[in-house]
């Protein structure tokens, strides 16, 4: 029978102990535990021979030197320790250790890990390639926080790094630590493989509902299509300092079809809008400007938030949106001139004389172009329009968003698909598509009055006559 690699460790172990089960050559063993990282012994547990598979695939060969893998600020590493004698690479192990903690990893790594040094390894990890891909400013910054939350949601649940409360922690580190683990998860790892087992495993957690099924898997999606864009040619084409995997995490990795995605109508817009004018505009007119903006200008929150009355061309009726040292446009498409009704015109120039802002609506939180996350100044007043929208039967998810749907499907109706793509300032008309060219209108051929089979009086088809 072959020997495996464990059952030679169990002997050679064997072999070190007394009858007693003492160490022969370790007496300071039964202590290691609450010995300092800079004491040597401490480092005796630690040591591994690790082993690699031989060109056939099947044989298991051991390295004959011990090497140690250490960790720190997120990230982890082997290191080889250039001997078979344990107690010297204890001692080697601790210098490792303790040079790393003072001088960090880029000079560890040039110091006891040179270019030399056998064959290059694969101790990219996660967090190592996250800096580099942020080190690149590529990426907005807060494109790039999107994305990488997304990277971290997959590895953390592939992986098993369970998110309790401490996630949430970020004043007293609980959420540093959860990050580290993740991050510390070396980028080989992973694997295709593994992606397409989550994304299974994810639907899976949905339960037997069709509607949860289709729910899950266009967040699935969601996760898929932003962690991969962290991957795509732009951005490796400008990463640095780093050695990738052979094969990268979603190499291969397809999305779910998750069903038709169009927007189908259901609200009563002509009573919606008959209501807004008669509460929000003399009570909450702050409420009716951000909804005009959302439903006749078809404007998205962030645009809404940022929109300065000086974008407004009051005698052309459009309001030309362009990006300001405030507002940041989502693409480059998004910029462009939106022409208003007349009507929508008239409404705003009422609202302008009351106006306390530059910004078309007022309100109390200062403007801010420094923040990483998503920030809003008229975050209360998007937070009541959509109170009162849900009140008025508007049961969508984002209620203020669901203004734009409206507007598209309205466009897409009356003027078709491409009408709709340019005036909802798409970058591809597939988008509009996708989601707004739903119909309202019911259709008809009028076939149906070849049912009417019954047999008419004598006298009603001569009255007809």
């Amino acid at each position: 029978m072959k020997t495996t690699l464990e059952q030679k460790r169990t002997v050679r172990d064997s072999e070190n102990r007394t009858e007693t089960g003492q160490w022969k050559s370790e007496p300071k063993a039964r202590k290691r535990g609450k010995l300092p990282k800079t004491h040597q012994d401490y480092w005796l547990g630690k040591l591994r021979k690790r082993s690699y598979l031989a060109p056939d695939g099947k044989t298991e060969i051991e390295i004959p030197l011990w090497q140690v893998r250490l960790f720190h600020v997120g990230k982890e590493g082997w290191f080889n320790l250039g001997t078979a004698n344990q107690a010297a690479a204890a001692v080697k192990a601790r210098d490792i250790y303790i040079f790393l903690m003072a001088n960090g990893w880029d000079a560890a790594l040039a110091k006891f890990k040179p270019e030399s040094d056998i064959a290059p390894r694969l101790d990219l990890s996660v967090g190592d390639y996250l800096n580099a891909v942020k080190a690149t400013g590529y990426l907005r910054l807060r494109t790039f926080l999107n994305y990488q939350n997304c990277l971290r949601t997959i590895v953390s649940e592939i992986f098993g790094v369970r998110a309790d409360e401490s996630k949430f922690d970020y004043r007293k580190g609980g959420n540093k630590k959860w990050v580290e683990r993740i991050d510390g998860t070396r980028l080989e790892r992973v694997t295709p493989a593994r992606v397409a087992d989550w994304q299974q495993k994810r639907v899976k957690k949905a339960g037997n509902s069709p509607t949860a099924i289709a729910s899950a898997k266009r967040t699935a999606n969601s996760y898929v299509r932003c962690a991969r864009s962290l991957f795509g040619k732009d951005i490796l084409k400008r990463v640095r300092g780093v050695q990738l995997p052979q094969k990268l995490p979603f190499v291969g990795v397809e999305l779910f079809e998750s069903g038709s995605m169009k927007y189908v109508s259901k609200i009563d817009v002509h009573a919606l809008i008959a209501a807004a004018r008669n509460e929000l505009k003399p009570q909450e007119p702050e409420i009716y400007k951000a909804f005009l903006l959302g439903l006749f200008a078809g404007m998205r929150r962030g645009e809404i938030d940022l929109a300065e009355w000086g974008m407004v061309d009051w005698q052309h009726g459009v309001l030309k949106l362009e990006e300001t040292d405030w507002l940041h446009l989502k693409t480059h498409d998004s910029a462009g001139e939106i022409t208003i009704d007349a009507e929508v015109i008239a409404e705003l120039r009422q609202l302008l004389p009351t106006s306390k802002s530059t910004f078309i609506i007022t309100s109390d939180r200062p403007p801010r172009n420094d923040s990483a996350r998503p920030y809003y100044r008229c975050e209360p007043i998007f937070d009541r329009l959509n109170e009162w929208l849900r009140s008025k039967g508007v049961k969508a998810n984002k209620p203020l968003h669901e203004m734009r749907k409206e507007i598209g499907a309205l466009i897409a109706t009356e003027h078709g698909i491409y009408a709709a793509s340019r005036f909802l300032r798409h970058s591809d008309i597939t988008t509009t598509a996708r989601h707004y060219a739903e119909h309202k209108s019911r259709i008809s051929v009028g076939l149906g009055k070849l049912l009417d089979t019954e047999i008419k009086p004598a006298d009603e088809k001569t009255a007809r006559a």
